[in-house]
């Protein structure tokens, strides 16, 4: 079977936001995602397009939430299109990597905006998504790599 994760915007893009996101885990992800054979697709990072480099999270509490909440919509129509092309071919989702107490991104919290409009298309689509996992900001990442390994 093929395989795809989908990897938050700053696990790839350090950049993505000021000051610079952690890129400590960057290689390791990349390493070992092709050693397994899985490709990887980057999904946008909400808060650089909706706002900037140098910007606050918009969380849930938020008055722009609903808005903003639209937008990761509009923002991910790409996203779902290209998946709903990959599933039609036989490529599965193995997994998603979210960012650890991300208010947009974290897989984990399901309150996070983006990752919850994400699954909520990718279930309309009946695109299933394997294994949710965040990449911690801080620690040796040891249980996320040991989940990652099981892709």
């Amino acid at each position: 079977m093929k395989k795809l994760a989908l990897i938050s915007h700053c696990v790839l893009n350090s950049f993505c936001e000021l000051p610079e996101a952690s890129d400590t885990f960057r290689k390791d992800v990349v390493n070992l995602l092709t050693d397994k054979k899985i490709s990887m697709m980057q999904l946008p990072c909400p808060e650089l397009c909706y706002q900037a480099l140098e910007r606050e999270s918009i969380t849930p509490e938020d008055p722009k939430a609903g808005e903003y909440e639209q937008y990761c919509g509009e923002l991910l129509a790409p996203v779902i299109s290209n998946l709903k092309e990959y599933h039609s071919h036989g490529i599965e989702v193995a997994g998603i990597i979210g960012i650890d107490t991300s208010p947009s991104c974290s897989v984990a919290d399901s309150v996070a905006i983006m990752s919850k409009v994400l699954l909520e298309r990718m279930k309309e689509a009946g695109i299933p998504w394997g294994q949710l996992i965040d990449m911690p900001i801080e620690g040796d990442g040891k249980t996320f790599f040991d989940q990652l390994k099981e892709w």
